[in-house]
């Protein structure tokens, strides 16, 4: 027993753990090295308006230090709560309804369509509104929900469902789904390209072993696919959930933020704070809890996402 162990090969693991160990020092070096200035660029790009606002929230316009005043009197600003209250309905609806239609759209092109051509054309399609920009996306809404000249009631008379205007943008109720129908317009076909890559990388084997033992297409979905979605939604929803927080140009386009305060987002909230009553503080201090709150969000979702450590 002694002699077949003293045969045995002396373990050399060590001695390329070492030098992968060395040769990864080395390629990490380097890749700090090539980021540097990159890092140092956007680090001072963002830190510098940070610091700017963080100082402005906590000053008055002259300079004078006043602590949290700011913050006091932005949260207690009865309007801070419409805008907290109507940037939440808004999220509920564009939210689900994105991640819905474009679930549904990447299941069905990725099990319906086969042919390669078609598969380009429907991504091309499907790039189409994101690089449209927010500004020209709400200058053609409004021509389609405008009174008097919008395209939607015209096609609605045309069709006799409607004898007079209706007022897509002066109900409140109305005012809302139609600024949330542009983001869900231009916004769902970045939910169908992130979940139809996705699907992309579902081992073919399970899902032709599951087809065997004769699953049905939510099995397959809710055992298989659903596995490799899971971190991709979780990505979705910070995007998306940062986004809701700063859309900005479509809204100011079609409603302004009305009627009353009822399409007055956050971001255009703070816009009026800065720009329309000249509240510097105020809106800094907005701003500062804005940006708190998306980095706490980041926090989270990149603990929940699988990242790969070294």
């Amino acid at each position: 027993m002694s002699r077949v162990v003293a045969e045995l090969p002396v373990p050399t693991g060590s001695k390329p753990v070492g030098a992968g160990r060395r040769r990864r020092s080395r390629q990490e070096r380097l890749a700090y090295t090539i980021l540097l200035p990159a890092l140092g660029i956007v680090f001072v790009i963002v830190t510098i308006p940070f610091v700017i606002a963080v100082w402005q929230s906590v000053t008055l316009d002259d300079g004078t230090f006043v602590g949290f005043r700011n913050y006091a009197r932005a949260l207690g600003n009865p309007l801070f709560v419409d805008a907290l209250r109507a940037t939440g309905l808004y999220a509920l609806i564009v939210l689900p309804t994105e991640i819905l239609l474009g679930l549904s759209f990447a299941l069905l092109v990725h099990r319906a369509v086969k042919r390669a051509g078609l598969r380009a054309t429907l991504y091309v399609l499907a790039v189409v509104p994101l690089v449209v920009p927010p500004v020209a996306v709400g200058v053609v809404a409004r021509l389609i929900y405008a009174p008097g000249y919008g395209v939607l009631n015209y096609v609605l008379h045309s069709l006799g469902i409607t004898h007079s205007d209706i007022q897509w943008l002066g109900v409140p109720i109305l005012a809302m789904g139609s600024v949330a129908s542009v983001d869900i317009w231009q916004w769902t076909p970045f939910v169908y390209l992130v979940l139809f890559a996705g699907l992309q990388t579902v081992p073919k084997e399970s899902v032709e072993a599951a087809q065997v033992d004769g699953a049905t297409w939510w099995t397959q979905f809710r055992y298989i696919e659903l596995h490799y979605l899971r971190p991709l939604f979780l990505l979705i929803l910070f995007f998306r959930v940062a986004d809701v927080l700063r859309v900005f140009d479509h809204v100011y386009i079609l409603t302004g933020g009305g009627p009353g305060t009822a399409t007055q987002l956050l971001s255009l909230y703070i816009y009026r704070i800065e720009f329309r009553f000249f509240d510097g503080g105020q809106a800094a201090a907005l701003a500062v809890m804005v940006l708190v709150s998306i980095s706490i969000l980041y926090s989270l979702v990149t603990r929940a996402l699988p990242l790969e450590r070294a």
